[in-house]
């Protein structure tokens, strides 16, 4: 590699006795050359573009690099560098004959947009014969698969969680017209591969239609400012792990690979200060002498609760009065073992996840108002499916409205519900705020 001198700045011969005795300025051709594309000096060509690298000083034991006279008295050493030159410029520039310029331009489009399977036509491939599955359907044009996830603004709560994924599509080749969403009831906690019921719905006829769907509603549909879908499921079993799969259809009834996201679904909601204003009904009732009507009474009460109200209720009772008698054996011997055996075998309906969160010193009620879009059947064909419009059409069938929503927050900070990845992923608890 050859070796180049450094460059000085000249002086005028009225200034060379002022500077002789100054050492002088130094700027290697590295640096000269990035002088130049910064301060634009030297207008650079279009499309060139040029990049000069040191490679390092040479050596004194070197015979093969030439030093600079002034080496030996302290000056710098010649800096060897590597100056490229590239020019960049579009494949069908180097392309002088028209037909050969338009053959490249088909398979570059075909490439890009058509897997190279096809030709591409206005918006969409034409595929060749060997582009076809199965079951007869074009394969040529990339299908990508939506991501489905939950919510990042809401989390599930004992009967509801909210799905959302964000719609795509290419400008040339795959024209997305619905998308298929399914529910399944994992009934295996350890093997999530066995389900109870499955639940398959379209999102064009069936929920953005609102004819199918009295537990799936609408949240956010795609517009101007945003891709983002969201979907609103309720009727769902507390503490149960569920399955939801989500496919994108094209136009020609071609499906994509499926995502999913199983979850496990938060403990029930309690209302602890309603449970704490039942355990002291209770203790008033058992207190004393306790007559048949309030015997009935106390029966009818903890027969009405869920079971985690009659937990929180049981926790209550025996941190302010278990020195009256255990709340257990209250019950055994103001109602009976009969009735008292039918109350407390309500104790048994949670798992033991749930009864250890119930077990916490305090527990509180939030309550969160989830906006949704109430539908009524419609004619979604008649949208033509744009699906950048789609917002504004969709609310002229569609009415607003809010749905209350009640979350309870623990002392430990903790959050009852279980997200899977995947089927081959350990579950991980959702850590609360």
């Amino acid at each position: 590699m050859n070796s180049l001198p450094s460059i000085q700045p000249g002086n005028s011969p009225s200034e060379e006795s002022e500077e002789r005795d100054k050492e002088p300025r130094t700027l290697t051709y590295p640096a000269y050359i990035a002088s130049l594309l910064d301060t634009g000096a030297k207008r650079m060509a279009a499309g060139v573009r040029m990049d000069c690298s040191s490679q390092g000083q040479c050596p004194r034991s070197c015979h093969l690099c030439h030093m600079s006279p002034g080496t030996s008295g302290g000056r710098q050493q010649s800096e060897p560098v590597l100056l490229q030159i590239t020019k960049a410029a579009p494949i069908y520039e180097l392309v002088s004959n028209n037909e050969t310029y338009q053959a490249l331009q088909e398979a570059m489009m075909s490439m890009l947009w058509c897997s190279g399977k096809g030709d591409v036509i206005d918006d969409w491939c034409r595929c060749d014969s060997s582009a076809f599955g199965a079951d007869g359907l074009p394969t040529c044009a990339p299908l990508f698969r939506p991501m489905l996830k939950l919510s990042h603004t809401y989390e599930p709560s004992s009967s509801l969680v909210i799905m959302e994924w964000n719609h795509t599509e290419p400008p040339i080749g795959v024209r997305i017209v619905d998308y298929l969403i399914s529910q399944e009831k994992v009934t295996e906690r350890t093997d999530h591969s066995k389900v109870e019921t499955e639940t398959l719905l379209s999102f064009v006829d069936d929920i953005l239609s609102g004819a199918k769907s009295p537990c799936v509603m609408l949240g956010d549909i795609p517009d101007l400012l945003t891709s983002s879908i969201s979907m609103i499921v309720r009727c769902l079993e507390p503490d149960t792990p569920y399955m939801f799969r989500l496919w994108a259809v094209d136009n020609t009834g071609r499906r994509s690979s499926p995502s999913e996201v199983t979850i496990k679904t938060p403990c029930p909601a309690v209302d602890d200060v309603k449970a704490q204003e039942i355990a002291d009904k209770i203790y008033n009732l058992f207190n004393g002498y306790t007559s048949g009507k309030e015997q009935q009474t106390a029966y009818n009460t903890l027969m009405d609760l869920s079971a985690p109200t009659l937990h929180r209720v049981l926790y209550h009772y025996n941190q302010r009065y278990e020195s009256f008698g255990e709340f257990t054996w209250r019950c055994e011997d103001e109602l009976g073992p009969r009735k008292a055996g039918l109350i407390l075998s309500k104790l048994d309906e949670l798992s033991p996840w749930c009864k250890g969160l119930l077990l916490e010193p305090k527990i509180g009620l939030r309550r969160m108002s989830l906006k949704f879009l109430s539908c009524r059947y419609t004619d979604t064909k008649a949208f033509g499916l744009n699906w950048v419009d789609l917002g504004q059409d969709v609310r002229k069938a569609c009415d607003e409205q809010t749905l209350a929503v009640m979350y309870n927050d623990y002392a430990s900070g903790a959050l009852p519900y279980t997200l899977f990845m995947s089927k081959h992923t350990p579950p991980i608890h959702v850590a609360g705020r």
